[in-house]
Parts: structure tokens; C-alpha cells; sequence
């Protein structure tokens, strides 16, 4: 589901202690020192290879046989993103989506076919520990089901917060509530991520992002309501390099429970329940 970085100052990232005096007779030996990471200030225009792979399955009321097959989706992009950070970790960023690329199991259905994606999409962002919000440049008048949408999603994960003075074992959270809209239906999306710095080596970040998320909406019109609910869950591994301030490596996967109800005048409720499994990669070129 997704559901955060980049890290960048005009100074260097400070990454080691001052050296250690080595222990003689008359002297004890010396307390550890811990290493706290700053990040630089500015992050330039970096660019990364992503791909999605989504595997959901359909089950309940008018669904049988093969559709209630898992179904996979795969989604790629080059996503490239110039960012500007606060000592909190909080972010300001432009950038750019190219190259999107959405394959379904009906590609090759004769007279099935996508809406066409612009061949770049631009895109502003916000970030900090309450807010996480990417929008189109121009923004979209209406967001359900566009593709542009879905280019959006996939370069939101790329946006990390991490703020200075963090160590290894340091942990941070980040909460945030935003608007989606799918299959014509708005949806409000809360998610929390918390994130744990496990490695620090040489050059070398390592951070553990876990989300959990829960969704809620409802659309439709007086003779058809369509009612959504789900929670969502996933797990992060980012690789970031102190120096520059960039994500090298970001691989995650994660799951979407999603429950519809529709309601039509005069009939029982029909209830589906769709469950979404998805890998996520980004590679920096």
C-alpha cells in the first residue's frame, strides 16, 4: 500500500567519534563513543529504477472459479527525486516520474487497454513525522483511477525521513493521514511507520521501516453505495549512503486486506474481500 527518504547539507554527514585514547597503566580504558549520523541539508537530482509487483486475489459474491485466481500486476518507472531536509528529517522535494509502465493478466485481451500515461510526470512532496503528501504538477482535478495516481504512488516510498543524531538501535515514528480514490471511491488512509536504525558501516545506513495502516470509505449514488474497509502491513530494508544522502537500495513487501459492501435498493448486501500482496525494489542508478 503503500504508504517514506531521503536524506541530505551543505556540510558533510559526521559520521565518526573523535579518536580514542589508547589505555595505559595510570588510566582506565575508554568509554565507547557512539556515532550519530547527520545528514546533509540538500540532497541534488538523484534517479531510481523502481519496480512493483502486486498479486491480489478476489473472493465473495459474484466471484467463482477463475476469477477468484490470484491475479499480478507489475508496475516500473524511472522515479527521480531532488529534496531539501530539516535536522528533524522533515523534507521538501521535486520530482519526476518517467517511463511508467503498468502490466496486467488482460494486456493481452484484444480491445482491453489502460489509460495512456503521460511520458513524464511531475510531482512536489512534503514530508515529516505528520504529514506525507506527493501531488501532481498541475495537480489532478480528479485523482480516481488515474494513471498519473498510480505514478505517484510508486515514488512515495522513496521518501525517508531520518533525523540527526541517530545511532544504531535509535527508533522514530511517523504518522500521517491521506485521501486516495479507487474504483471511484474516496478513501482515507491512515498510516504509521516505524522505523529503527539497525546498521551503521562506514559510509553505510541500514534502516528497518515497519507500516501498518488501516483504510476507510464510501461512494456510490442513490441506487448503488459501495462501502470500503481494510487494514494494510508491510516491512521495509533501506540502504542509504550518509554522505550523499540517498537511498541506494529499498526493498519491502507488504499485504492489503480490503472489504467491500455493495448495497443496492431492494437486495442483500454483496460483500468481496480482496486481498493485496506486494513487493516493492528501487535501485539508484
Amino acid at each position: 500500500m503503500t504508504l517514506v527518504v531521503f536524506v541530505g547539507a551543505c556540510r558533510g554527514a559526521a559520521l565518526s567519534p573523535p579518536p580514542r585514547p589508547l589505555p595505559t597503566a595510570d588510566a582506565p580504558a575508554p568509554v565507547a563513543v557512539t556515532t550519530r549520523v547527520e545528514l546533509p541539508a540538500h540532497i541534488p537530482g538523484t534517479t531510481w529504477r523502481v519496480q512493483s509487483v502486486a498479486r491480489m486475489t478476489v473472493r465473495g459474491a459474484g466471484v467463482s472459479g477463475a476469477a477468484a485466481e490470484e491475479q499480478r500486476v507489475t508496475s516500473a518507472a524511472l522515479v527521480s527525486w531532488s529534496l531539501d531536509r530539516q535536522p528533524s528529517g522533515a523534507l521538501r522535494a521535486t520530482g519526476q516520474v518517467d517511463s511508467f509502465v503498468v502490466r496486467t493478466p488482460f494486456d493481452a485481451q484484444r480491445g482491453v487497454s489502460l489509460p495512456a500515461t503521460p511520458a513524464i510526470v511531475l510531482l512536489e512532496a512534503t514530508l515529516d513525522s505528520a504529514v506525507m503528501r506527493v501531488v501532481t504538477r498541475p495537480p489532478l482535478a480528479n485523482e480516481c483511477d488515474r494513471p498519473e495516481a498510480g505514478a505517484a504512488a510508486l515514488a512515495r516510498d522513496l521518501l525517508v525521513r531520518v533525523p540527526d543524531g541517530v545511532s544504531v538501535g535509535s527508533r522514530w515514528k511517523d504518522s500521517s493521514v491521506t485521501l486516495i480514490c479507487r474504483s471511484g471511491v474516496p478513501m482515507t488512509v491512515y498510516s504509521t511507520v516505524n522505523s529503527r536504525l539497525e546498521e551503521l558501516t562506514g559510509d553505510r545506513l541500514v534502516i528497518r521501516r515497519e507500516t501498518v495502516g488501516r483504510l476507510e470509505g464510501k461512494g456510490g449514488s442513490a441506487f448503488r453505495v459501495l462501502e470500503l474497509v481494510g487494514t494494510s502491513s508491510g516491512s521495509q530494508r533501506v540502504e542509504i549512503a550518509a554522505q550523499r544522502g540517498t537511498v541506494e537500495r529499498l526493498e519491502g513487501s507488504g499485504t492489503l486486506t480490503l472489504t467491500a459492501v455493495e448495497r443496492l435498493p431492494g437486495n442483500p448486501p454483496r460483500t468481496q474481500q480482496i486481498i493485496q500482496r506486494t513487493e516493492l525494489t528501487a535501485v539508484r542508478r
